[in-house]
């Protein structure tokens, strides 16, 4: 169960790598003009900020080359950069090389279950905020 290759599996549509790409510009796009973004489906729901509450803005932060701000936003922002970076660049390879590229993320995958062991890490870093750091992490999400 945890070998399957769930990135690559991503990779084989073309057209939604270039849907998370395009909706990935806007939303960073609406957030560096200053303008009203979408809320947290998970935290308008339930009131609780989700695992990735934070990404956003570190995200931003990250591109702007700010590491610290990236970081104490949110610590998966560079591994969330690079897999969105791989996501849309698969998306507009030519067929060949792309089919190239998701069989090597397809065969890394396999081999560490790398994309199982950063989601497990990501839930536990979503615990280890909500649980020991529930004032700052709620105060923060809701600014």
């Amino acid at each position: 169960m945890f070998s399957t290759p769930v990135l690559a599996q991503l990779l084989e549509r073309r057209t939604t790598g270039q849907v998370l790409g395009a909706v990935a510009a806007i939303h960073l796009g609406l957030m560096h003009f200053g303008l009203p973004t979408w809320p947290c489906p998970v935290q308008s729901a339930v009131g609780l900020p989700c695992p990735g509450c934070g990404l956003s803005r570190a995200t931003a932060a990250l591109l702007h080359g700010d590491w610290r701000a990236a970081l104490s936003w949110h610590a998966f922002a560079p591994v969330i950069l690079a897999a969105l970076a791989l996501i849309i660049g698969m998306a507009f390879l030519p067929e060949a090389a792309r089919r190239r590229g998701i069989d090597a993320v397809a065969r890394v995958e396999r081999r560490t279950r790398v994309t199982a062991l950063l989601l497990v890490a990501l839930v536990a870093y979503w615990l280890i905020r909500l649980l020991v750091f529930r004032d700052t992490f709620l105060t923060s999400t809701l600014s």
